[in-house]
């Protein structure tokens, strides 16, 4: 047998070990992760149009915060041993030439002496010395004891992924003035997309950063940053655009070509005509119109008529991912369901990923165009088995008291009672049987289904003998009684008709007292 015990002996024995070398190696000033004492920030008197930045910052960056060494000492931890992926992604990226720091120190930050800097070496020669591994391990304790303030400056959390400040980006490279070469990036219909399709013809998504910061348009508590959308996603690019995100806010709570899910917001609407017979640019032949996607938008067809299956999910909350990042408690599981809050706090605030929380919004080709829509019944039925779900619910009505189905105490469903296969125009269907009676009760409950619906027919087919004899009465009567007096019998008939058609197309079956409370009224 397994030795329990002696593996959670060994792993207790790890862990003292470590503890006590950290508390013998960890220096005590790593503990506080700013010195006491008011750092001396020695300010730059600002020169005009001199600085990039706004008045008040400093002229320039502080010459060792360039060194791409001094960055990647901490952030990639074992530095020189290894060169991690965030900083090979850079090397490859449009921002190579971009030093760490233009782009993750805020602009209004460069003037905050961080005292912990000091420790951190500023070329790889005085890094690269002989280390032994209590020393590497030391080093990385002295990191992650700094990280609370390298990432987050004076806030109380360490964040998973580092936060770009948008004034990084807008105020000297991508300017919101859209003027000149800088400006132009935002308001600049850019090529978000551009491929090829099958048939030759190009395919353009195009994107403009101006319309997706009004403000007017964001989710509710939602408030767009650069970093929103521009996010480190893969190990290959130092930070992109997950398409997945655009699905979501422009997909969710929203029907197809309609609103935010206009498909000409992103797509160019294609004009080569869809009749294979037709050639792009032809005049049209007297009595023929050429059909392409402009003119079928012009005439109102839904989309969803061809490309219903192009766009799969809901993007809806999975509320155990809260646990991820929270505790389990009530507090936090209770406000979940606050999307404004939601927002507020992890989108706006913290620079959460937004499938940190939701699930994602598919858009795309791959799903069958034909089962996409027969697989859901309220393609087609949008308001299915309405009438059975009156029966079992007994719910009251006009002079009928509520009368829930006997095993609606249990929460007895629809598959309890249709178990039994059956074909119908060619079709499987899940039929209801009396069998299902007797497996939960016994033999002779059988045929307490047949019954039940026989005498229930019997009712309704007696009760419709009699709406036929009131509708004649009432017509009969149009020539000697009040217009209010046949208003009024025409409502009672309408009522009592709605009571038989809840019997005949719901089945009787579903709910027998009910049913037959509802026949007595309407014949009343």
């Amino acid at each position: 047998m397994y030795n329990y015990n002696r593996e959670v002996q060994q792993v207790m024995k790890k862990f003292i070990l470590y503890a006590v070398a950290i508390l013998l190696i960890l220096p005590a000033s790593t503990i506080n992760v700013y010195s006491e004492e008011e750092p001396v920030v020695e300010k730059t008197p600002p020169v005009e149009n001199s600085s990039i930045y706004t008045k008040g910052y400093p002229k320039k960056i502080p010459e060792f915060l360039k060194s791409q060494f001094f960055c990647g000492y901490c952030h990639i931890l074992t530095y020189p041993k290894v060169i991690k992926e965030a900083h090979n992604s850079w090397m490859t990226s449009k921002h190579k030439d971009v030093p760490c720091v233009d782009c993750h120190y805020p602009p209004g930050r460069l003037d905050v002496a961080i005292p912990e800097h000091d420790k951190i070496p500023r070329d790889e020669e005085t890094a690269t010395g002989k280390k032994t591994d209590m020393e590497y391990m030391k080093s990385e304790l002295e990191v992650l004891s700094r990280l609370t303030t390298i990432l987050n400056m004076d806030e109380p959390v360490i964040r998973k992924k580092p936060r770009i400040d948008d004034n990084s980006c807008t105020i000297k490279c991508h300017l919101k003035s859209g003027k000149g070469k800088e400006g132009e990036f935002w308001t600049k219909k850019i090529k978000f997309v551009e491929v090829e399709r099958e048939d030759k013809s190009i395919r353009v998504i195009s994107y403009i950063h101006k319309t997706h910061f009004d403000k007017t348009k964001s989710v509710e508590g939602q408030e767009i940053h650069c970093q929103t959308c521009h996010q480190h996603e893969t190990k290959d690019k130092h930070f992109e655009v997950s398409r997945k995100k655009c699905f979501l806010c422009h997909f969710k709570n929203a029907e197809l070509n309609k609103g935010r899910a206009k498909c000409s917001l992103c797509h160019e609407i294609p004009t080569k005509p869809l009749q294979r017979q037709k050639v792009e640019g032809a005049p049209e032949k007297e009595g023929e119109k050429t059909i392409n996607h402009k003119s079928i938008e012009a005439d109102g067809v839904k989309c969803a008529s061809c490309h219903g299956h192009m766009i799969r999910g809901k993007g809806e909350v999975v509320q155990q991912m809260c646990l991820d990042c929270h505790d389990n408690e009530e507090a936090i599981t209770k406000e979940a369901s606050n999307k404004k809050l939601m927002h507020e706090k992890h989108v706006a605030d913290q620079n959460a990923s937004c499938f940190d929380c939701h699930a994602p919004i598919e858009h795309n080709k791959k799903a069958d165009y034909i089962d996409t829509a027969r697989l859901q019944c309220q393609t087609c039925h949008p308001d299915h088995h309405k009438y059975q779900r009156l029966l079992l619910e007994g719910a009251q009505r006009p002079g009928v008291p509520s009368i829930p189905a006997l095993m609606a105490a249990v929460n007895t469903n629809c598959t309890a009672c249709h178990i039994e296969e059956k074909i119908i125009n060619g079709e499987k269907v899940a039929n209801g049987t009396g069998k299902a009676c007797a497996a939960c009760h016994t033999p002779k409950h059988e045929g307490m289904v047949e019954e039940w619906k026989s005498s229930t027919a019997s009712a309704a087919k007696e009760a419709k003998e009699i709406e036929k004899d009131a509708e004649a009465a009432i017509e009969a009567a149009k020539a000697t009684a009040t217009p209010e007096q046949i208003e009024e019998a025409n409502k009672m008939m309408e009522n009592g008709r709605g009571n038989l058609n809840i019997v005949e197309y719901g089945g009787g079956v579903h709910n027998k007292k009910y049913s037959v409370t509802l026949i007595d009224a309407a014949m009343t």
